[in-house]
């Protein structure tokens, strides 16, 4: 379990008024009011004030928290603090810390699920609200891009798909994988204060030439026009680079791996959710190319490299040397010839 910080030995009135509305899970609004005072304990009789109920039942909704897994602690004449979380996702908490950051996004946890985004274009199908965000603890059938399976161990990472109904034209949303890449290249780094965290052309994330998260888009396009778009990640939080198929192991690592101590996940999943829809408005905005470009020769962990890129039975080969407007990457040739390749599976090559 990852742990919150210690509590302190007195209690406090936490901000957040009264449960908002009949639409906001009284669980939920428990432990946004303990995330909201942490470190510090809540009483009782202040939860029950909020919550509109007795003691008993504040009590009783503890003990059903407590049951999900959460570590709640209960001190006399104090109250309770929440002291630590499970690797696998519980919808509550994964609510009351999008509250907590103050981001509205309705979200879907499932234990377990064939795909995240599979379940994502089935609710869009369904007439669901966008964006909305699907969670799942793990993947019978995650996919990665060219139609490769994505390995989901069964707790402590995040398989997340968000989803979006634009109605603008597909040239807003041309570059909208790689500037996610970037925004989340970027929250990585500001976690775990590694540096090395980068890009790779076009929707992996590393670290050294290893991945720590793999990116999925997916859009319906009418007429130049994209309706819907199903964005997909896998984070390696928790896990245990060891503990991969033996394919991988070596080409993988995790934020625990990079940091030695574990994370907790309902604060990660929040900040991205987060981070990916910020992404997206700026997308929607008008991104400028030259951020763009600028942004990606920061990161980009091909720059400079000599790389191999394979599309069916077409092998190019040459020096990266970033992208264009269009986030194409720039292969020049020994010849000096510079060629954009739109899409294709990247190797690094020793020429």
């Amino acid at each position: 379990m990852a742990k919150y910080p210690s509590g302190l030995r007195k209690n406090i009135r936490p901000p957040g008024g009264k449960i908002k509305s009949l639409s906001e899970d009284p669980s939920s609004f428990v432990l946004r009011l303990l995330l909201s005072a942490s470190p510090y304990y809540v009483s009782g009789s202040v939860l029950a004030q909020r919550l509109k109920m007795s003691r008993v039942g504040v009590w009783a909704r503890i003990s059903k928290l407590r049951d999900a897994g959460l570590s709640i602690e209960a001190s006399q004449n104090r109250g309770y603090r929440l002291a630590a979380e499970p690797d696998s996702f519980n919808q509550n908490l994964l609510e009351a810390w999008l509250q907590q950051i103050k981001k509205k996004c309705k979200v879907f946890v499932f234990n377990s699920i064939d795909s995240t985004n599979s379940e994502a274009e089935r609710l869009l199908a369904n007439g669901e609200t966008a964006p909305f965000a699907v969670v799942a603890n793990y993947q019978q059938k995650g996919r990665g891009r060219m139609g490769r399976s994505w390995h989901s161990p069964k707790t402590g990472n995040l398989h997340l798909s968000i989803a979006f109904r634009p109605n603008v034209d597909l040239i807003k949303l041309r570059t909208f994988t790689l500037w996610q890449g970037i925004c989340i290249a970027r929250k990585l780094r500001t976690m775990t204060g590694n540096e090395d965290i980068s890009v790779k052309w076009p929707n992996d994330v590393v670290v050294n030439g290893r991945k720590i998260a793999g990116m999925l888009t997916e859009a319906s396009i009418d007429s130049e026009r994209v309706r819907s778009l199903v964005f997909g990640i896998g984070i390696n939080i928790n896990s245990v680079s060891s503990q991969f198929p033996k394919p991988i192991s070596k080409l993988s690592i995790s934020l625990s791996d990079l940091v030695g101590q574990n994370f907790r996940v309902h604060e990660i999943a929040a900040n991205f959710i987060s981070t990916i829809l910020d992404g997206y408005n700026q997308c929607i905005e008008g991104l400028p190319n030259h951020e763009l470009m600028k942004n990606w020769n920061e990161l980009d962990a091909l720059r400079d490299q000599n790389i191999k890129i394979t599309r069916g039975k077409e092998k190019i080969v040459g020096r990266a040397i970033g992208i264009d407007e269009n986030g194409a990457v720039k292969v020049k040739a020994r010849n000096g010839v510079i060629q954009l390749i739109h899409s294709g599976e990247v190797t690094l090559s020793k020429r």
